[in-house]
């Protein structure tokens, strides 16, 4: 992408952006003729998905063997599993497989009885890639609309409209075609191999009713989910109808996954949950109404209730001698690099920056450098003003030749957060060094950070030192947690990683999902990712970077509209998992203080807490 010269290469703000991989996951049990009739409707596409996932669930039907022998343009995977884990667990196994073994953008899920048709696909792409620039502000979830055989809209599988929907969502929904909703069922349900990554994969004691509702509100609690009435596919089920008239002994597995599901998971809201409840017990007294055995669905009501008493068991237990489950996300120990592994530089402008501190910010993370990157990736986030443009425009020479350049051009403002992540899609090399525009690397950065790398780190930091519009002249110098166990001890708390320090390996953030949005939180809520997933974390003690800071930076720290972002942070930390609820309660209490503290004070704590004298 990049070469050396006298000019750094732009990319054009409307360069073509690659198709996303898309990966269909398709579960199946004893139905071989409606599975047929599935990958017929897949393979007939305007439009193939990279690859086809099908998990047998111990069918006896031939089904297997029917794959095996399948003449298909279809790229198909089958897996055989020796013993049925039902719809829920078909659909653990085939996700995993489709993000870590067929690096899967969109994996789209369906039951065996799910007829896509020709434009299927292709309206569901056009939807998910119209609907922003950047892929981590498109939806998590995207379903198609699902019609039965005579061309009727299918109840088992309509949607609401997102209980609580913005105006902004519902714009942006509009503008591709598409309803904002809050979950999807797996018939036909396209969902971001991102957010996947981010948190994992369907709980699949589940076995089946209810997986699909928690999966996708999972992962459309914090974003955008839509419904694509482009996308059409028929579900064939033997009767036109809702599973809540007369269910018979399945009821069970209705009663036990709810109160799972709203007393054990993070997937919806507390007020959503209430909303819910109240929506699940109309639905259930109509059901013991119409039922033509009561008895049976009352002694279905009781087991459920007491089996929902215990906690799901994990993947891994559920799985276990059948599948041989790997954790999503999960990071394998990162092996050395060799010594003086080339790396990129990812360092984000706006309108909003200065053209002499962007200037002396490139200067002192490429030239000035003792061991200075192979490229540098500027990402502009939308136009800017002249003299920063100029600024741009002669960023080759001023990084010297050691160091390419490639100037992103975005066409428009998408923020940070997507800035980072197109940036990072851009970058060349396995290793990729953060810089912000207006601060300062030392000299001796990266000949201290890249050692730890090659090492085995996946990530590293260090400590900063804070200046004011005089570089010479250190405010203050931020201190950081340096061992494993304190960085992960500290990331329940706050963010123990220095976003304008760090250098990391591509694939260990990738594979949890790169950046995504949370409100003024992007790089806290990767690093907490990586660290649950594994990730060798290391912070230096000595500061390597000056971090400007200023003015009015204190009092931006305070107020109601921070402490809502807080909040959102700590919810999100909560749902994925890494925080329990007293963490989140200890956090905003603290940080409910802090932010209403007069602006002096918050000062002088905040750099007692992280920022103390030198």
């Amino acid at each position: 992408m990049s070469t050396t010269g006298t000019a750094p290469q732009h990319l054009p703000a409307g360069t073509a952006e690659a198709p996303p991989r898309v990966v269909a996951v398709v579960v199946s049990f004893n139905r071989r003729e409606l599975l047929a009739r599935t990958l017929a409707g897949l393979a007939s596409g305007t439009m193939l998905p990279a690859a086809v996932v099908v998990v047998d669930n111990a069918s006896t039907d031939g089904s297997a063997e029917f794959v095996r022998t399948l003449q298909t343009p279809l790229a198909i995977d089958l897996v055989e599993l020796g013993t049925n884990v039902g719809g829920a667990g078909g659909f653990t196994v085939g996700i995993e497989r489709a993000v870590l073994d067929h690096d899967a953008d969109l994996v789209w899920v369906m039951d065996d009885d799910t007829e896509p048709h020709a434009d299927t696909l292709a309206a569901a792409v056009d939807a998910w890639t119209r609907y922003a620039q950047a892929p981590e502000h498109r939806p998590t979830v995207l379903a198609s609309h699902v019609v039965w055989s005579d061309g009727r809209e299918h109840p088992m599988n309509s949607m609401r409209e997102r209980l609580g929907v913005t105006a902004a969502q519902r714009r942006r929904a509009a503008a591709v075609g598409a309803r904002p909703i809050r979950s999807a069922s797996f018939v036909s349900c396209f969902l971001s191999g991102d957010a996947v990554r981010a948190l994992g994969l369907p709980v699949a004691d589940y076995f089946l009713w209810g997986d699909d509702f928690e999966y996708t509100t999972r992962l459309a609690r914090f974003h955008d989910a839509i419904q694509v009435p482009a996308s059409v596919v028929t579900h064939h089920t033997k009767k036109f109808g809702t599973t809540d008239v007369d269910p018979g002994p399945r009821f069970y597995y209705e009663v036990r996954n709810r109160f799972w599901l709203y007393g054990r998971t993070h997937s919806l809201a507390p007020w959503e949950r209430l909303a819910y409840a109240y929506a699940t017990a109309r639905i259930w007294a109509r059901t013991f109404a119409k039922s033509a055995d009561r008895r049976l669905l009352a002694g279905c009501l009781a087991r459920g209730l007491r089996d929902a008493l215990r906690a799901p068991r994990s993947n891994a237990e559920v799985l276990a001698g059948i599948y041989p489950l790997r954790p999503v996300p999960a990071l394998p120990p990162a092996a050395p690099l060799p010594a003086g592994e080339p790396f990129s530089l990812l360092l984000p402008v706006y309108d909003g920056d200065t053209a002499h501190r962007f200037r002396r910010a490139l200067a002192s993370s490429t030239a000035e450098q003792e061991r200075p990157p192979a490229e540098a990736v500027i990402v502009r986030d939308g136009p800017v003003h002249a003299e920063l443009q100029a600024a741009l425009d002669d960023a080759q020479a001023i990084t010297g030749p050691a160091t390419s350049v490639t100037v992103l051009a975005l066409p428009s403002n998408v923020g940070i957060t997507a800035a980072l992540d197109l940036g990072l899609a851009a970058c060349r090399h396995a290793v990729v060094a953060r810089a912000d525009a207006d601060d300062i690397s030392l000299p001796r950065r990266f000949a201290a950070q890249l050692p730890v790398i090659e090492a085995g780190a996946d990530l590293v930091g260090s400590a900063m030192e804070e200046i004011g519009d005089d570089e010479a002249a250190v405010l203050a110098t931020r201190s950081v947690p340096t061992s494993p166990p304190q960085i992960v001890a500290a990331a329940r708390a706050r963010n123990p990683i220095s976003h304008p320090t760090v250098v990391f390996r591509r694939a260990a953030a990738e594979a949890v999902g790169g950046y995504q949005s949370v409100p003024a939180a992007e790089d806290y809520w990767l690093w907490v990712r990586m660290i649950a997933a594994g990730a060798a974390v290391r912070n230096l003690a000595e500061p390597l970077v000056r971090y400007r800071v200023s003015g009015g930076a204190y009092e931006r720290r305070g107020g109601l509209r921070v402490l809502a972002n807080d909040v959102a942070t700590q919810d999100q930390l909560l749902a994925g998992g890494f925080i329990t609820r007293a963490d989140w309660l200890r956090n905003v209490g603290i940080r409910a203080v802090y932010r209403f503290l007069p602006t002096s004070v918050r000062a002088g704590r905040y750099r007692r807490m992280v920022a103390p004298r030198s």
